[in-house]
């Protein structure tokens, strides 16, 4: 296999107005003329993989997601960019992949309109200017987005829509607007019909899977539209939730409703739930699909709409799917429970009769002890006494540089209770007066307290250090991940699949080199 040169264009709604450079033909003209001047990298045979529309503010995005799977792979020898902010906007993920991710894949990053080439540049510090390009690239991305939400809150009090994508039931045209679906709004008349009659949510996803109704992700696949998740089976299923954010959605009867979520954060992929008295609501922008008094007598039976509280980001979050039906498997707590009892349970197989899910539940430290236990047995394998000895060493630097701080906080104590004793001699003999004594004398004082608490940190840390030493010489091996932390999952878990026969299957962030000498961790049965 002959790795090639993986070109990569970007351009979102927000930057490509008025940018001929910027479009993705401008992109993909200056790079393939870059090609074409570079003897060595003209006989690669070229990839494309393109964005169009997507925001360079994370890294979820379909074409780069491709890009780095290849990457990994060892498919892709070089990625070329027009510039940096193509690539991302978000200065510190840019950061790590040109300081860490690349380099260690070994793949040659090139940006052309920044003058960069990976392989031109050695040596510590040489990302700084990188780091610091990317920094600006993140504030202004940061400003414009300010501007942009301000801009579209504006937009959506007028009554336009300005969503992404238009709801179930409702296609978009920058003409129109919203206007109905006529293959989908059919459905959705048929969910409200179903409330209205007090059929629960369950049956009515269970129906419509029995009928081989398209869900709204099957639909959108089978029009090729953008999606952003896969399944396992190829088969996108109708879930009670889905049901009840149809019945709950008020653009149904409509009405233009913006801002019932919001980013947590400029920049971040996260977003939290609005209240409903900040939301913008602008009565009859579109046709309507449900009758309002329809509308209001299914949704007088739900509970009054309160966003969700800010819940602690558990170390599974959002990483265990169902490896049958591909539904992400919702941690179950319960008050009284305590959290090391969490567990996970699919309940695809209640509303399709075509899964066969696992539906026992799965407490969640079986899940976290197999991943502990893959982790130890990865870095057993590849590490033993180089990773022993390397640690050593860096508890070592540390010992060195405490005893040296401490070394000269002690210097620094006695100069200035030396320097204490000459004040005095100078007051006593008069050659200052009192108030020039009184101010020299407290600030020294203050100096003098401030050297004993570093000092008492640096002794206890020292102290820390050397047992931490004499421990790593008592044990054979170093126990490297004894709990588990959502970095950690981060770091190395792409995402945690329960098969149909109640084992766990952990796809790992990085390539499985390890298993291709001893098939260890690819399915852990938990039962």
């Amino acid at each position: 296999m002959t790795p090639k040169i993986g070109i990569y264009l970007r351009l979102s709604d927000e930057d490509g107005i008025g940018k001929e450079s910027d479009s993705i033909k401008g992109q993909r003209e200056i790079i393939h003329n870059y090609l074409s001047k570079n003897k060595q990298l003209a006989s690669y045979e070229t990839l494309e993989f393109c964005d169009d529309g997507f925001s360079g503010t994370d890294f979820r995005r379909p074409g780069i997601t491709e890009l780095l799977k290849q990457a990994q792979e060892g498919k892709i020898y070089c990625i070329i960019v027009k510039d940096f902010s193509r690539f991302g906007r978000n200065y510190i993920e840019v950061g790590s992949y040109l300081e860490q991710v690349f380099p260690f894949l070994g793949v040659r990053f090139i940006s052309v309109n920044d003058d960069f080439d990976s392989s031109n540049v050695s040596g510590n510090g040489a990302f700084m200017g990188t780091a610091f390009q990317n920094l600006i690239y993140d504030l202004y991305s940061r400003d414009l987005s300010l501007k942009i939400s301000s801009g579209k809150r504006v937009k959506a009090g007028q009554g336009k829509f300005i969503n992404a994508f238009a709801p179930y039931g409702y296609q978009k045209s920058k003409e129109q607007g919203l206007f109905i679906d006529k293959e989908a709004a059919p459905v959705v008349e048929k969910i409200f019909d179903m409330a209205l009659q007090g059929i629960p949510k369950a049956e009515i996803a269970r129906t419509l899977n029995k009928e081989r109704v398209p869900s709204p992700l099957l639909l959108r696949k089978i029009r090729k539209e953008k999606l952003f998740c896969h399944c396992v089976n190829e088969e996108y299923l109708w879930h009670p939730a889905t049901i009840s954010k149809i019945l709950k959605d008020q653009r149904y009867v409509g009405d233009g409703v913006y801002g019932r979520v919001r980013p947590k954060a400029i920049g971040s992929g996260l977003s939290k739930n609005v209240s409903k008295e900040e939301w913008i609501v602008v009565p009859n922008t579109h046709e309507a699909i449900v009758k309002r008094d329809v509308f209001e007598k299914v949704n007088a039976g739900f509970k009054s709409y309160h966003p969700r509280k800010n819940t602690e980001v558990y170390p599974l979050w959002k990483k265990v799917r169902c490896g049958v039906c591909n539904y992400g498997i919702p941690r179950k707590t319960s008050e009284k429970d305590n959290p090391s009892k969490a567990t996970y349970c699919c309940t695809a197989s209640r509303y399709s009769e075509k899964c066969s899910c696992y539906s026992e539940k799965i407490e969640e430290v079986c899940i976290t002890n197999a991943i502990l236990g893959c982790l130890n047995q990865f870095f057993e394998l590849i590490t033993d006494e180089v990773l022993e000895e390397h640690h050593r060493k860096q508890i070592e630097n540390k010992i060195q540089t405490a005893k040296k701080i401490i070394t000269q906080s002690e210097r620094n104590r006695k100069q200035m209770a030396l320097a204490q004793i000459k004040q005095y001699e100078a007051y006593r003999e008069k050659k200052v007066d009192k108030k020039i004594f009184s101010e020299k004398k407290a600030e020294l004082q203050k100096r003098i307290l401030e050297t004993e608490d570093v000092l008492e940190h640096e002794n206890d840390r020292l102290g820390i250090l050397q047992k931490e030493l004499e421990d790593t010489f008592n044990k054979g091996k170093l126990n490297l991940f004894a709990i588990i932390t959502r970095e950690m999952v981060e770091t190395f878990v792409h995402e945690i699949l329960i098969e149909k026969n109640g084992s766990i299957r952990i796809v790992w962030n990085f390539q499985d080199m390890i298993l291709e000498k001893d098939e260890i961790c690819k399915e852990i049965h938990v039962k």
